[in-house]
């Protein structure tokens, strides 16, 4: 016994020993001092549920109870207002910037959204990860070994428990700006002194700070802190909100209360701590050694036990549908497409109330209130949480529901309201800890939800914003999308009229589109198909193009299987689309008062219009000014990163400034949605651009796209500013774009606004656009100056942060100009050069071909005689006479590399030069057969050859004229024929045609590749098929062939060679010498013909091959057709990831025709082919499209365009809905809006 207590006595010792050896031994410490009458506290958290957090002592609870003030970072009870004003709700949401009609524009935004059974499964069993993130922090593997909630939470219930005043230690929006800044990147503040991925962040060492969390040491915790957190998130995160906590702990000291204060862990410990910072103000900080008894146990329970009364308060839905009392306030959390979810809790108790409504336009899809009630009843047992304890029918002023209660697997009882219209769905649910749900409160909140009664009446209904008013049923609801961006729906109006059955709508759609304008009735007829599509409408379609209210417009009317008259009109006015319908037994129709009622109207805009600055790009506009707590919040923060930026930019920072940069910004009215995009861009302080030139560009670029029209304005030139301004538009329809171009300095500004010619530029998008000026800060250096002098000077100057400037710009920003050439010849013959290192002066010598002057000739024949201690530097002045494309620099060139050959030891790098020239074939005719001389230099001689087969190809280079060095070409066509036998001896096995399948192989997995870079899993405008060919580079035996077949008749060696090389059983050498031979009518084996035509992996490229020698005469006639051309071209596109053709599931990639159908759009006419697969193991089929346009003489075309790939389509659709899908995206394939729109799929085969 007595060992025991001595062995006791020595732990117990050491502990101490050991704790008291630590700067920062415990969680808890006691202010004291600086005239305290009453002692206070402080104390280290972890924001955590975690148990590790719990390991609370009889001390912790002491401390709570004996003062008069509990202060924590933020008060819990304020969190869900404060997320509100800083968008940090809507981001919690995760759905704030989700646009359910992205993608196809014209297929989605008119739509009719009919929720799917897995949407009403989500309903029932969603709880927003907020609420978790408010109250618990739970995660579920973890359940077992967590506390009803994190720490923090936990000192604040338990003070407001006990009657403690409670307060913020720091503003919630200050708080939140210096998060945002924490998360920044080091490298973006400090370029020269940041780890960047190098460190490993609290989330890879939590289990290090675990532990040291709890023994309590805080010096730990502080070292792991400055270990493995970036300074930002040191300096943000924790020093600066530190000196908030301290200003704000030293205030609350100083008015005479006592105060227990709570903050995380990691802000106590260190110099820039909370306690250092303490004492530094004369306050006695010591740690409480902790002592944790049954007590300590006992007071938490006690404390999670007690159940404060709240305040209820009533609540209105927005259309006062119904009225519903809960602590406070509803708060919005999810608003967009068809559901909104609003939510409060009770910080103190730990509880949370939900209302959630889902719009289901259930009776457009022939469900009645009962056969919804049915349905919703039978997904209960296996959606709602937990077990259910009992379900009962229930009706509300004339709406039926259930009262539904469930207990979860944390033993937590939950209760349901839901309530089913002709409309919607109304879900109210109570979650709380324990049977709260029983409570006084759980029932007062039940008992409280009152459905108001809706009077039979007509209303003219308009928007806040207005925009468009109507005449509508008083039982209507409006959403709008304010995340909607640039395009998509904004405005959904909806009413019914219960007593006649009649349904009417109002859709209101947006495009800001700054780079096309489609035409007027292409969009009208578009969306009308599209929208009956989506309604279900598909019977006795009737359309008429009109004119209304001075704007496009469309009448549309249809049926549908259930005897439902559907009525609409379709609006455009600049970007806004408007759809106005109405769904009845067909007693509505367009002369209805509903349809005579809706007028377009101008917007109202909610926010002051007024002038506004960009401290980014250097303007000043009027915008309307968004109020909203997102935006405000947003301003804040920008100005806090640009104090920041502006404190601590180094030297190296400014000198990025030389550099050029671009950017485009939109801005937009929060009103009307319209958008006024800005295309920003600084050129580097070096480059130069000819006036004239430089407006040319810009305006071709501004109306470059398919057909629209340009024509300028106005122009002038004023305090250093060249203004114009542009008016683009198609005739087809009644939209435009204006743009003014702004150039200052070395900054040239583009401001495009979309508008209509009816009404032109109004609103806000008039006061941006019109008001738009630069501000008087010149950025940049001007760009009309030539400054080529200054750039050399500079790439020589003694100061190296100058130099590197020179450096850098000159190998990646400034082009040289013609008028640079004076200049540049005299400075790579100056001694200057030789200042410059390796890099610059190739850069310099390369690029001097741009020049395309005669005078350069000599000088870089001068400088290649200079330079022949450099073999790379004589490559580059190679390459520049090359990028020349001039006769006299190519026959420099091989009068060059004839007299000194460099050496480099590298063929891709004498390659390069030999490619260059390959784009003016006819220039080369000069280099040979002199230039053969220096293929006995093993990198100079597969490029020389490969040309040399080019030119004999393209008879530039006859066989007379190299048929004196016949004997080296024959020499060194046989020494690669042997290198060839040498390693393929044993590679592969002979198929029944003689050819290698393993080569056959490896040639389609070359055309593949190629392919691959063409496309892409989108539409393909204009992908062919034989541009693909022409990438393919052949073997260098196959060149040999064809350098040697004009002596094949005259010279026994050469007919030897070729014959040999033909006869090898490789596929890629045998269909290109099948070819060669046949063009030089030579007696072949046509087995070979017959194999390759058969073969659809390699049919399109054979016939290809033959057709760009007019050899078509030879392709086997049974495969001569359109349709065995596709299927072979798509089979090449379908070779993803194995060679299917020889894999042992043939099945699996094969391709099955479905149809093929004539077709036309704005350009084209021809064929579309559509293929598909099998079925997958999900019962899914792939499909391959094809367009092959029709030729005017009714010749094969072997111009195929693929549009598909082994795709999916959405499963729910119909073989002749996919059909219909093809023909509508072919049709518009050339237009600029047109966006493919397949769901995404995954195929688990």
């Amino acid at each position: 016994m007595f060992r025991l207590a001595l062995f006791i006595s020595f732990i117990f010792s050491t502990f101490l020993g050991a704790q008291s050896s630590l700067k920062y031994p415990a969680l808890l410490w006691r202010i004291s001092g600086n005239g305290l009458k009453k002692d206070s506290y402080l104390y280290g958290t972890m924001h955590v549920s975690n148990r590790v957090a719990y390991h609370l002592s009889d001390q912790f609870f002491d401390a709570i109870k004996s003062v008069d003030v509990v202060g924590l970072e933020t008060n819990p009870a304020e969190w869900l207002v404060n997320m509100e004003l800083t968008g940090e709700l809507s981001r919690a949401s995760g759905v704030s910037l989700y646009n359910p009609y992205g993608g196809n524009f014209y297929k989605n935004v008119f739509g009719m959204r009919f929720p799917d059974k897995q949407v009403y499964k989500s309903l029932l069993s969603f709880d927003p990860e907020i609420i978790n993130g408010l109250l618990y922090r739970h995660s579920n593997s973890q359940e077992n070994f967590e506390e009803n909630t994190y720490i923090d939470l936990f000192i604040f219930q338990a003070a407001a428990k006990l009657n403690k005043k409670i307060v913020s230690l720091e503003d919630f929006v200050k708080a939140e700006i210096q998060s945002k800044l924490a998360s920044i990147p080091d490298a973006e503040f400090y370029p020269d002194d940041a780890k960047g991925d190098d460190y490993g962040s609290y989330g890879g060492n939590g289990g290090k700070i675990e532990d040291a969390y709890r023994d309590g040491n805080l010096d730990a915790v502080d070292s792991l802190t400055k270990l493995f957190e970036t300074k930002n998130m040191q300096q943000y995160l924790l020093h600066n909100r530190n000196v908030f906590f301290v200003q704000r702990i030293d205030s609350i000291l100083k008015s005479g209360s006592a105060l227990f204060s709570g903050v995380g862990a990691a802000h106590l410990p260190g110099s820039k701590g909370v306690i250092e910072m303490l004492r530094r103000l004369n306050y006695k900080v010591e740690p409480i050694t902790p002592r944790q008894t049954k007590k300590a146990v006992k007071e938490q329970d006690a404390i999670d036990q007690i159940l404060k009364p709240v305040s209820f308060e009533k609540n209105y839905a927005a259309d006062s549908l119904y009225s519903i009392q809960v602590p406070g306030k509803l708060t919005p959390i999810m608003n967009y497409d068809n559901i909104k979810y609003y939510i409060n809790a009770d910080m103190v108790n730990g509880n949370f109330y939900n209302v959630a409504r889902l719009k289901t336009n259930s009776t457009l899809n022939n469900y009645t209130t009962l056969k919804m009630t049915n349905m919703l009843d039978s997904l209960f047992f296996e959606n709602i949480p937990g077990k259910i304890i009992s379900k009962k029918d229930i009706e509300n002023n004339g709406i039926k529901g259930f009262d539904i209660i469930n207990k979860t697997r944390r033993g937590d009882l939950q209760r349901y309201h839901i309530f089913i219209t002709d409309l919607e769905i109304i879900l109210f649910k109570l979650g709380g800890k324990g049977e709260f749900v029983n409570s006084s409160a759980g029932k007062q909140f039940f008992s409280s939800i009152k459905f108001e009664p809706k009077f039979a009446s007509t209303i003219v209904y308009q928007p806040p914003t207005k925009g468009f008013k109507v005449k509508v049923p008083s039982e209507h609801s409006y959403s709008r999308n304010d995340y909607v961006g640039v395009a998509g729906l904004v405005e959904d109006l909806s009413a019914y009229d219960k007593k006649e059955g009649n349904f009417f709508g109002v859709k209101h759609a947006i495009f800001n589109d700054f780079y096309y304008l489609e035409e007027d009735s292409f969009e009208l007829n578009r969306l009308a198909s599209y929208a009956l599509q989506n309604f279900k409408f598909t019977k006795d379609i009737k359309t008429e193009l009109k004119k209304e209210q001075g704007f496009p417009c469309m009448y549309l009317t249809a049926s549908n299987t259930n005897g439902k008259k559907f009525c609409g009109k379709i609006f455009i006015k600049g970007v806004h689309y408007y759809l106005v319908y109405s769904i009845s037994d067909g007693k509505v129709d367009l002369s209805n008062d509903f349809f005579k009622s809706f007028e377009l109207t101008d917007f109202n805009y909610l926010n002051e219009i007024k002038e506004i600055k960009d401290n980014d790009l250097h303007f000043t506009t009027k915008d309307e000014t968004s109020n909203t707590p997102s935006s405000r919040f947003n301003e804040q923060f920008a100005k806090a990163y640009a104090q920041v930026k502006d404190s601590l930019k180094t030297k190296k920072i400014k000198a990025d400034d030389f550099d050029y940069v671009s950017q485009t910004k939109n801005y937009y009215s929060p009103s009307s949605h319209e958008y006024v995009e800005i295309f920003y861009e600084k050129y580097n302080d070096y480059d130069y651009r000819n006036k004239k030139e430089l407006i040319e560009k810009v305006k071709k670029n501004l109306g470059e796209v398919l057909t629209m029209n340009i024509r300028t304005i106005s122009q002038k030139e004023e305090n250093g500013v060249l203004t114009y301004e542009f008016y683009m538009k198609d005739t087809a329809t009644v939209r435009a774009i204006k743009a003014k171009v702004f150039v200052k300095g070395g900054t040239v500004y583009q401001v495009k606004a979309p508008c209509d010619t009816v009404y032109g530029l109004k609103g806000w998008a008039a006061e941006f656009y019109d008001s738009f000026k630069l501000k008087d800060t010149v950025i940049g250096k001007d760009l009309f100056k030539n400054k080529f002098k200054e750039l050399l000077s500079d790439l020589v100057s003694a100061d190296t942060a100058v130099q590197r400037k020179a450096l850098f710009s000159l190998s990646n920003s400034v082009s040289l100009e013609k008028e640079y050439l004076e200049d540049y010849l005299q400075f790579i013959q100056s001694e200057k050069i030789n200042k410059l290192n390796t890099e610059a002066k190739a850069q310099l010598f390369v690029s001097g071909g741009v020049f395309e002057s005669e005078k350069m000739i000599p000088v870089f024949s001068k400088l290649y005689a200079q330079y022949a201690d450099s073999a790379y530097l004589q490559i580059c002045l190679l390459k520049g006479l090359a990028f020349y494309k001039n006769k006299n620099a190519f026959k420099t060139v091989g009068e060059l590399l004839i007299k000194e050959t460099p050496l480099v030891g590298d063929e891709s790098v004498v390659g390069n030069v030999f490619k260059v020239m390959q784009d003016s074939l006819e220039l080369c005719n000069t280099l040979f057969p002199s230039v053969l001389a220096i293929t006995r230099n093993e990198e100079y001689h597969t490029p020389v050859y490969k040309l040399l087969s080019l030119l004999v190809k393209k008879k530039i280079v006859t066989g007379q004229q190299i048929a004196l060095s016949k004997a080296d070409i024959l020499q060194d066509a046989n020494a690669e024929l042997k290198r060839y036998n040498a390693t393929s001896q044993g590679k592969g096995k002979t198929n029944s045609y003689g050819g290698n399948n393993p080569n056959l192989e490896e040639m389609i997995s070359m055309v593949k590749e190629n392919l691959e870079t063409l496309t892409t899993n989108s539409i393909v405008k204009n992908t062919k098929y034989k541009d693909v060919l022409n990438l393919n580079e052949q073997p260098l035996l196959v060149n040999f062939a064809h350098i040697l077949m004009p002596f094949y008749k005259t010279d026994e060696k050469a007919k030897q060679l070729i014959d040999k090389v033909a006869k090898i059983k490789n596929d890629q050498i045998m269909m290109p010498m099948f070819v060669l031979l046949k063009k030089n009518s030579i007696t072949l084996n046509d087995t070979l013909a017959n194999y390759y035509a058969k073969n659809p992996n390699t049919r399109t490229y054979f016939y290809s091959e033959l057709e760009r020698d007019n050899l078509t005469s030879v392709f086997p006639k049974e495969y001569a057709s359109e349709l065995q051309l596709v299927e072979s071209v798509l089979k090449a596109y379908g070779l993803v990831n194995t060679y299917s053709a020889y894999d042992s599931d043939k099945q699996k990639d094969s391709l099955i025709f479905h149809k093929e159908i004539k077709a036309s759009n704005k350009y084209e006419k021809g064929t579309v082919y559509i293929f598909k697969t099998p079925k997958n193991k999900l019962g899914l089929n792939k499909w391959s499209v094809a367009f092959v346009p029709t030729l005017n003489d009714n010749k094969l075309n072997t111009d195929v365009i693929v549009l598909r790939s082994n795709e999916l389509y959405n499963e729910t659709l119909t073989e002749k809905e996919i059909e219909n899908e093809i023909l509508d995206e072919f049709s518009g394939i050339y237009r600029g809006r047109i966006v493919s729109n397949r769901s995404n799929y995954y195929d688990y085969e």
